[in-house]
């Protein structure tokens, strides 16, 4: 299958109205609009691939830029530059073939459902990979090993496809190539890596990607600093993902309310054995996640011992947890729910948080300042803060 006739696009108003903001460039749609729009979803990242390189493709960003309000910026350094407009509805990127033609442009790309272009604006779709042919069979195919071997981040691109499209599985092959080229991950940029993660993690079916990324020993590589990890433990804790996802699937939904992607991230964060927020840093995730989510991770396992204690000791678990107390709650009820009791424990630990939690992450003084200096007769001062 080498070329489509097709008006799969010629009415899209979004592809048509950034082209016409572009002033009407000879350019193809390529990437994940092409592909979400043949498997019915929507998506607002445009892609196009522009002939002439990057300085000379200026003049279009810039056009289109200045249609929407917006700036456009430019990313990368030579020969690997793309110019990026973006507004709070859609993104569009403009990559300069430069001395590409058509086809090497094509074969260079990652996977064959990625490698489809569309000729903008009235097509044809140009298919020579079989994408369209993967597609309908939900399968994702690298077009070849050396492909991924050059951009080891799209080595993680293979379980975040499977953890954000229904029904897709990795080719064999395909899956082979990555599981040999997995230690390759360690010298991408953690900026990228965290950026895949965080899509593989928040996707709509992240316990499929997270258990392909375990099986193809990418959780390893894109660890902090290498293997060893504990992919066993989330092995073994898969599901706990799909809970996080779905309130209507979590024991209990309150404990999700407000904490973001931060329980998600923790779940991560304990295979890697709960590395300090400052050894994370580099993936660039939001301050506030990565600094909750740490902090949860590293006390998944003595909360999960407090629970079946004394109260003293569930009190304890949620004076050390402060505010990452709803985050730590969502991610080790929904990592342990093999019983009734289990789940009833986790309730009643919520309850307490709700009752009482502000005053045991902050609790009051047992003693005023001037109940302190009429005990031990000081005045205010050094002396009375040493008292």
């Amino acid at each position: 299958m080498e070329v489509v006739e097709s008006e799969y696009l010629r009415d899209n108003d979004l592809l048509q109205r950034v082209w016409a903001g572009l002033g009407k460039p000879s350019c193809y749609l390529t990437g994940g609009f092409l592909r979400d729009h043949l498997l019915g979803r929507h998506c607002t990242d445009i892609d196009l691939s522009v002939p002439g390189d990057v300085d000379q493709i200026a003049g279009y960003a810039h056009r289109l830029a200045e249609s929407l309000g917006t700036r456009a910026h430019q990313l990368g350094q030579p020969p690997r530059c793309v110019w990026r407009i973006e507004t709070h509805q859609f993104k569009v990127e403009l990559w300069p073939m430069g001395e590409l033609t058509l086809n090497r442009d094509i074969q260079r790309r990652d996977f064959s459902c990625n490698a489809l272009m569309w000729d903008v604006p009235q097509g044809p779709l140009i298919d020579r990979v079989d994408g369209v042919e993967d597609i309908e069979r939900r399968t994702l195919r690298a077009l070849s090993r050396e492909n991924l071997r050059r951009d080891p981040i799209r080595l993680l691109r293979g379980p975040r496809f499977l953890a954000t499209i229904e029904g897709f599985e990795i080719e064999k092959r395909t899956m082979g190539w990555i599981r040999e080229l997995a230690p390759q991950l360690d010298r991408a940029p953690r900026e990228r890596i965290g950026h895949e993660l965080a899509l593989l993690i928040n996707g709509a079916f992240p316990s499929k990607g997270l258990r392909a990324a375990v099986e193809l020993g990418l959780v390893d590589w894109a660890a902090p600093s290498g293997p060893p990890t504990d992919v066993d433990w989330l092995s073994n804790n898969i599901a706990a993902a799909d809970r996080l996802t779905n309130a209507e699937n979590h024991p209990i939904p309150a404990s999700l309310e407000g904490t973001g992607n931060a329980a998600r991230l923790a779940l991560l964060l304990r295979a890697w054995r709960s590395p300090r927020p400052a050894d994370i840093a580099e993936y660039a995730w939001n301050r506030q996640d990565r600094r909750l989510a740490a902090h949860a991770a590293a006390l998944v396992d003595r909360a999960v011992a407090a629970v079946q204690g004394p109260v003293i000791e569930r009190k304890e678990i949620i004076y050390a947890s402060g505010p990452a107390f709803p985050v730590l709650l969502a991610l080790v009820s929904a990592l342990d729910t093999g019983s009734r009791t289990a789940v009833d424990r986790w309730r009643r630990l919520w309850r307490q948080w709700e009752r009482s939690g502000a005053q045991l992450v902050d609790p009051p003084a047992l003693l005023t300042a001037e109940e302190v200096i009429e005990i031990v007769g000081t005045d205010s001062g050094p002396g009375l803060g040493t008292a």
